[in-house]
């Protein structure tokens, strides 16, 4: 029996806490011991919680590792958004589970289930597309200028190139380039020959959609450190799909988890 930390240091979103109720359920259910707390305890096996940009979340996170113990930590997820009822990713650990995902097992249906199909949309005479963190990965980061950065290093490698900046949401960061804040990435991506993020979901976005990424962390790196073939693709869209879940889908995903946690 595994005993379980769950951990809300602010208040959840409507989202999160529809994912932690059913989650905290799931944990009863498989016989494990939990206990929901708004201040970390420590002495369980597993601490999980919502979102690791709150640093008291984060803090939590870095002193349960240090202790031996395991941390599960949940965010908005890669791919079958919508609001309220979409899927939601979940990471051992580490911020991002690429490190994982060669144990992950190579079982389509997950992502079968998605009903998504990978499209070739790239154009290698395209712009460069270079998206934005967001107010609070800067800060979580400590990336306060990472966009500006990055721009001037982009324009310095692709002179005749167009370089379109993609901001998080709706963030207002402006920067000296082209700008596209259309609701739809797809659109975005478009005709791009390369996408540049730091670790956006939006590399994931450009998996499906064929177009090559550069990113410094993230789950993608595990496709970066291979050929961008169709192949490929494939194998790493279906290893990710493992990594997120609906919350109706709880009691899989704890199960997952622990099977993961154990290998």
């Amino acid at each position: 029996m595994a005993s379980v930390e769950l951990l809300s240091a602010a208040r959840p979103t409507s989202t999160a806490r529809r994912l932690l109720k059913r989650f905290a359920c799931a944990v009863r259910a498989a016989g494990d011991s939990l206990i929901e707390t708004s201040r970390y305890r420590g002495g369980c096996d597993w601490l999980v919680l919502f979102g690791i940009g709150d640093s008291r979340h984060d803090a939590a996170r870095r002193h349960q590792i240090a202790q031996g113990g395991r941390v599960l930590h949940w965010d908005l997820g890669y791919t079958g958004l919508r609001k309220g009822e979409g899927h939601l990713r979940m990471c051992i650990d580490s911020d991002h589970p690429q490190d994982w995902l060669n144990r992950t097992p190579l079982e389509p249906s997950r992502w079968d289930a998605l009903g998504l199909s990978m499209r070739d949309d790239g154009d290698a005479s395209g712009p460069v597309i270079l998206v934005g963190l967001g107010k609070k990965s800067r800060s979580y980061l400590n990336a306060a200028q990472w966009e500006a950065r990055k721009l001037k290093a982009l324009q310095k490698r692709f002179p005749s190139r167009r370089i379109v900046f993609r901001p998080k949401g709706d963030e207002k960061l402006q920067l000296p380039c082209e700008s596209d804040s259309r609701e739809l990435i797809a659109e975005v991506l478009q005709g791009a020959s390369l996408v540049v993020c730091r670790h956006s979901n939006v590399a994931v976005d450009a998996t499906i959609a064929g177009v090559p990424f550069e990113a410094e962390d993230g789950a993608a790196m595990w496709l970066q450190a291979r050929e961008f073939s169709a192949a490929n693709r494939l194998e790493f869209l279906q290893r990710l799909a493992w990594w997120q879940w609906r919350a109706d889908e709880a009691a899989e995903a704890w199960a997952f988890a622990k099977r993961m946690a154990s290998t």
